[in-house]
């Protein structure tokens, strides 16, 4: 079987990417850099975020990315203790342990602390979560920073995962509603929910693989717009021969087929508009929305054969390019994040980044 590392300790977390073969940023293991990040440039004494910043997961260390590129803040993050799903080090799948909202950026360290970044680098004790020695939780806070949508995957039995989604009070742990319970298999058709985001109250949620047992890379197979208080499904939205964006965005998120044709869902779960990178046979492997539906990023990877990473954007119908850099998800309306830059556009410019890693969110969080 394939070994793999959690998205956390890794895809959460110490990660590192050479800037020229960086490729689109997955749900995948990353591998870990030995470099640390540099300081952070000087920032307001008020330890208030304000503005856009995209969130990467670099050796250890959370970062908070300015549009231009530069170091905003970081702070260290410890791993989770369970990263497999079996004995054979089958990778137990993870989305990175960042959230933010629409103030705040937030992270679980080690197994059950979750915490508030403060500028310009440190963190302060908010609530904890379930853990153990065979158990890993992932969350998601409301953009209020009134409650948090927490996910509990339980590895312990040898045939099955066990998951429970629950939603209560950022602090103190109040009102808390328990949306599902469920077991999956623990092969190729296990799956889990991921808390992604909230939109209009809700809860928004990736359905993925629950272990890397034949892949180290894992994109959504739907998503998932969830009532916040009883569960219910309000939204499905699935991959339908083609491939769904990894991080969602305000306006949604797309789904990109074979030949590089993009459906894009509000969250309605509706289809509205069908985008294209303007090239046919290039090997992209992403999509992605902007926050305001304007624009769509069109990514590439690294393969054997492949074109080599780099991402195409269509604005208003107008496509545009950026070789080298391989997009995940946009920061703002006008600038792109990838693992190892920064892409702004009209015109396009790209500014790297003194430490790559895993791409791992954006503020502010709210969809």
């Amino acid at each position: 079987m394939r070994h793999g590392a959690v998205l956390l300790a890794a895809a959460v977390l110490a990660l590192s990417c050479g800037g020229g073969t960086q490729t689109a940023d997955t749900f995948a293991s990353p591998k870990t850099s030995a470099t640390s990040p540099r300081s952070p440039s000087p920032s307001p004494a008020a330890a208030q975020l304000t503005g856009s910043y995209g969130l990467i997961l670099s050796a250890g260390a959370l970062m908070l990315i300015r549009p231009d590129g530069s170091l905003a803040a970081t702070v260290d993050v410890a791993p989770a203790s369970t990263q497999f799903c079996s004995p054979q080090h089958d990778g137990l799948v993870a989305p990175p342990p960042v959230s933010a909202s629409n103030s705040e950026v937030y992270f679980r360290d080690g197994d059950t602390k979750i915490r508030k970044l403060v500028l310009p680098g440190s963190a302060v004790d908010v609530t904890t979560v379930p853990a153990g020695p065979n158990m890993i939780s992932f969350f998601s806070v409301s953009p209020d920073d009134q409650q948090i949508a927490v996910l509990v995957v339980d590895v312990t039995s040898s045939t099955a995962l066990t998951m429970r989604l629950y939603v209560e009070d950022l602090r103190g742990g109040g009102h808390h509603v328990d949306l599902f319970n469920a077991q999956t298999a623990k092969d190729d058709r296990g799956w889990t929910l991921w808390p992604m985001g909230w939109h209009a109250g809700s809860l928004v949620l990736a359905m993925v693989k629950a272990c890397s047992f034949n892949s180290s890379v894992v994109t959504p197979s739907e998503w998932h717009v969830s009532n916040a208080t009883n569960g219910t499904r309000l939204t499905a939205i699935r991959a339908s021969g083609c491939t769904l964006s990894n991080w969602p965005s305000m306006s949604g998120v797309a789904c990109l087929d074979g030949q590089g044709a993009t459906t894009r869902y509000d969250w309605s779960g509706k289809g509205v508009a069908v985008a294209a990178p303007g090239v046919q046979g290039a090997g992209f492997i992403q999509a992605g929305l902007s926050p305001a539906g304007n624009s769509v990023f069109f990514a590439t990877g690294a393969g054997a054969g492949g074109p080599g990473p780099g991402t195409r954007i269509v604005t208003g119908g107008v496509p545009d390019a950026a070789a080298g850099h391989s997009a995940c998800l946009f920061i703002d309306e006008r600038t792109l994040l990838s693992p190892d830059a920064v892409i702004t556009l009209a015109p396009v410019a790209v500014k790297p980044l003194a430490q790559s890693g895993v791409c791992a969110g954006r503020f502010p969080g709210g969809l």
